[in-house]
């Protein structure tokens, strides 16, 4: 009995598997019945061995591309052990991906220095355009008018009197 509990990881997993004795299935059952750490543990266990059939059923991992050297003196059922190992560090690397995608911000926010230089842009060039306007019914400044109109959308081309001032021009 003992030695049942110095090997229950290995049983859990061949309990899990399918792979146990009913003898020894029956001794595993009662242990799950009153320890709740293995419980856990076969749960957890359980839920990987199952998320690796979907990822393989789905084809979302290159499983066919990835060759594990085996030797011949492994015995058969260990690769649902090495398989359930695949799938949670496959869940972990997934679950990190999803997580720093989540969290990271989609655009950085504007300083306060931006800002106020984007309300002060926005002001001087509403202002020269205010300037501009009680000039355009004056026959002789035509043309100081229309460079008016090109120094606004040249050095203000994001704000709203420099898009005023390009209907203008045209």
């Amino acid at each position: 009995m003992e030695k049942f509990y110095e090997n229950i990881e290995q049983m859990l997993i061949d309990y899990a598997d399918g792979q146990l004795s009913p003898g020894d299935s029956n001794m595993v059952a009662e242990h799950l019945a009153q320890c709740e750490a293995c419980r856990k543990a076969l749960d957890a266990l359980q839920k990987s061995i199952e998320l690796t059939g979907v990822i393989w059923a789905d084809s979302l991992a290159e499983a066919e591309n990835i060759r594990i050297p085996i030797s011949c003196k492994v015995r058969k059922r260990r690769w649902r052990r090495y398989a359930a190992i695949a799938a949670s560090i496959l869940l972990v690397v997934t679950a990190s991906i999803m997580w720093r995608t989540l969290v990271r911000p989609t655009e950085a926010e504007p300083t306060f220095a931006e800002i106020e230089r984007k309300i002060i842009d926005e002001s001087t060039a509403a202002k020269l355009l205010a300037a501009t306007d009680l000039l355009a019914g004056k026959p002789y400044a035509k043309t100081l008018i229309k460079n008016q109109y090109e120094y606004i959308v040249d050095r203000y081309p994001n704000t709203n009197a420099a898009a005023t001032a390009r209907l203008k021009i045209q």
